[in-house]
């Protein structure tokens, strides 16, 4: 089952790019009916895993992805509309995501940010390869591996749960803002640096982009895997809060990079210092609702969808009121209150229940065997 998580979670980053250029004119409504899509799928897998149905929520997340992603391929259009299909594959996306998230969160022996650092190694891979790829290519490699995944997902064993160590549990409020403020951040590193380099005449607009597609998703790669190691280590609060700090030192030398040798290490340090932070994110917010852990996970999931989609309105908006430097400012300060706003947050003493439902004859072979009341009295 940890096959087929890693699976739809790389087939999600192949197909990535429909959504992850979102920007605030009108042209980019398919990337609207996308992140709609992305939303929805992450709350509906929430409710599907906490209700004990972890094997169908992620069936059916990477059938309905593999079926977007195969009539996207094919060239067929929707008789709902042409967004339909874009709508449909961020539905696909979101469950597949949250329920590959949720199984190696729930199964997770150790450290579950180091876990989920591990699972989302994968995810960047897809923006290295797309400028490789034709659109036509990325959408079938996408798709096979989303085939791919659903067979092994209605194969597999479910793994059990994991015994549950002493979480961090944050408030509901905090649950949400902190992933909204991290995806506006990466989000805008992704559609709105390159720009930003134009305009402030330090690269080409074609060589920044490159720089942006490679150096960002290598530090993505580099530091998710270095941050497995580092979660094994410290507390995923202590991660969390580091990682923000470096995002505000990185944004910050991002914006200050005059040459194109010192955007490419800009480029590469920002990948860096973002990479924990998702997967840390997840671990905190499956522990924040002890007795619904999927359903923290998809709410900080959906803060996150409607970050990437307010970003590039967000930003476009101050830097029409101000300037673009003004308005790229905007980044170490939100990485800066994603550090603050980790302060409230402590560590739980109380004991967490399981963190999936069981079915009942799993709870009835759980329980000790009791000896007979009658023969004890006859006895």
């Amino acid at each position: 089952m940890r096959t087929a998580a890693s699976l739809a979670v790389l087939a999600c980053g192949m197909a990535a790019a429909p959504w992850l250029r979102l920007g605030p004119s009108a042209e980019d409504a398919p990337a609207v009916a996308a992140v709609a899509g992305l939303i929805a799928g992450s709350l509906i897998a929430g409710v599907l895993i906490d209700r004990a149905r972890r094997r169908a929520a992620l069936v059916c997340g990477s059938a309905v992805l593999g079926v977007a992603l195969w009539c996207l391929a094919a060239g067929i259009v929707a008789p709902a509309g042409p967004h339909f299909l874009l709508g449909a594959l961020g539905l696909g996306a979101g469950m597949s995501f949250l329920a590959a998230n949720a199984l190696v969160w729930a199964a997770a022996p150790g450290s579950r940010a180091a876990a989920l650092c591990l699972l989302n190694l994968p995810l960047p891979v897809g923006g290295i390869l797309n400028p490789f790829l034709t659109p036509e290519t990325a959408l079938l490699a996408a798709a096979a591996l989303a085939t791919v995944a659903l067979a092994i997902a209605l194969w597999a064993p479910m793994p059990p749960p994991a015994p549950a160590p002493p979480e961090v549990r944050p408030a509901t409020s905090l649950l949400a803002l902190v992933p909204f403020m991290y995806a506006v951040c990466e989000a805008a590193s992704w559609h709105m640096l390159a720009a930003f380099w134009r305009v402030a005449h330090v690269l080409g607009l074609v060589t920044a982009y490159l720089i942006v597609s490679y150096g960002v998703p290598l530090g993505l790669i580099v530091g998710r895997a270095a941050s497995a190691r580092l979660a094994s280590a410290i507390a995923p609060l202590t991660l969390l809060r580091f990682a923000a700090f470096a995002m505000a030192f990185a944004t910050a030398l991002m914006l200050l990079a005059r040459s194109p040798s010192a955007a490419c290490v800009a480029a590469f340090v920002v990948g860096l210092a973002m990479a924990p932070v998702l997967p840390t994110l997840l671990a905190l917010a499956g522990g924040a609702l002890p007795r619904r852990p999927a359903t923290g996970m998809a709410i900080a999931l959906a803060a996150g969808w409607l970050g990437v989609a307010a970003s590039a309105p967000l930003i476009s908006w101050i830097a029409d009121r101000s300037n673009g430097h003004l308005a790229m400012l905007l980044l170490p300060l939100l990485s800066l209150g994603i550090a603050l706003a980790t302060v409230p947050m402590r560590y739980s003493s109380r004991p967490t229940p399981c963190p999936i439902p069981l079915a009942p004859s799993a709870i009835q072979s759980s329980q000790p065997d009791r000896p007979d009341r009658d023969s004890a009295t006859r006895d």
